[in-house]
């Protein structure tokens, strides 16, 4: 930086013009009866420095207060749901099921659903679907089991991750053993998802056709977890959120029957979170009685 003592900004100017230069002046430069004050310069740039220096804290302050509030209060929530055809000798309906799965760090919540049924007198008189949450490290191989309607029959301990998906009839990466790596046909659909279609001929297992679709989307980006396939989950950062198989129809000679052609669907979606303080209180919960094992 240059100081120019008892020059006017005119005389500044033609200082650079005598040397073949040229100098655009923004006028911040305090002066005194047009002519550049050394003292004040400093003074001036002082006050910068100041200024620029609490403007830095000031925007360090507020971004690290707002990354520890979006790490404090950030969770996700993904629904899992099944519909599976069912089919009789006179009709056919559809299974439903779901499960809600809540990640919050490094832990990871499931809320299964249990019928319970109260009887008086040999007599039904109420049947509701009451919550059981899993609580677990996302490492380990034991979690919590929490009944917020507790019973001699359900009762909250230490139970095996395994064991509890079991109980609630889950199974996880049920489709590892059905794929090859490359598909018989990929395309985008109108969502912007990639989809593999996969055509699985008849099996001893399985004797009539399935076409598998999966669906990948980069939507679910930060869930890493697997739900349907374990060695297909991940398709070059897209998420495997959904599986569509279509059975064929066939006729099974052992039971004397025909399967028409009929779908079966999982699927995963992101879900907001309506009891975040209930699903929090489960975390903590969580973390006070794995403390107490270690």
């Amino acid at each position: 930086m240059a100081f120019f003592p008892n020059k006017t900004v005119s005389g500044v100017r033609e200082h650079f013009r005598e040397r073949g230069g040229s100098i655009n002046l923004i006028l911040t430069t305090p002066l005194k009866n047009g002519v550049v004050n050394p003292g004040l310069v400093k003074s001036s740039i002082k006050m910068k420095v100041v200024l620029i220096l609490f403007a830095i804290l000031s925007v360090s302050y507020k971004c690290e207060n707002s990354s520890r509030s979006s790490v404090k209060e950030y969770m996700r929530a993904v629904r899992i749901t099944g519909n599976l055809p069912a089919i009789t000798s006179d009709t056919s309906f559809v299974i439903s099921n779901s499960y809600d799965i809540f990640y919050f760090g490094n832990l990871i919540t499931y809320k299964f659903k249990y019928r319970f049924d109260s009887f008086y007198n040999g007599q039904s008189v109420l049947q509701i679907w009451r919550p059981n949450y899993l609580v677990f490290h996302k490492d380990s191989i034991y979690g919590y089991s929490y009944y917020p309607h507790e019973s001699p029959t359900m009762t909250n301990g230490r139970i095996s991750i395994d064991t509890m998906f079991k109980r609630n009839a889950y199974q996880p990466f049920r489709f590892d053993s059905v794929f090859h790596d490359k598909p018989d046909s990929s395309y985008f659909d109108e969502n912007k998802s990639l989809v593999k279609v996969y055509d699985v001929g008849p099996s001893q297992r399985f004797p009539e056709k399935f076409v598998y679709y999966l669906y990948y989307s980069k939507k679910f980006y930060g869930i890493t977890e697997g739900f349907f396939s374990k060695s297909m989950d991940d398709e070059k950062g897209m998420k495997l959120f959904k599986i569509r198989a279509v059975a064929q129809g066939h006729y099974y000679d052992e039971y004397k029957f025909f399967l028409p052609k009929r779908e079966f669907l999982y699927e995963m979606t992101e879900i907001p979170i309506e009891n975040k303080a209930e699903i929090l209180s489960y975390f903590e919960r969580y973390k006070k009685d794995a403390q107490r094992i270690n």
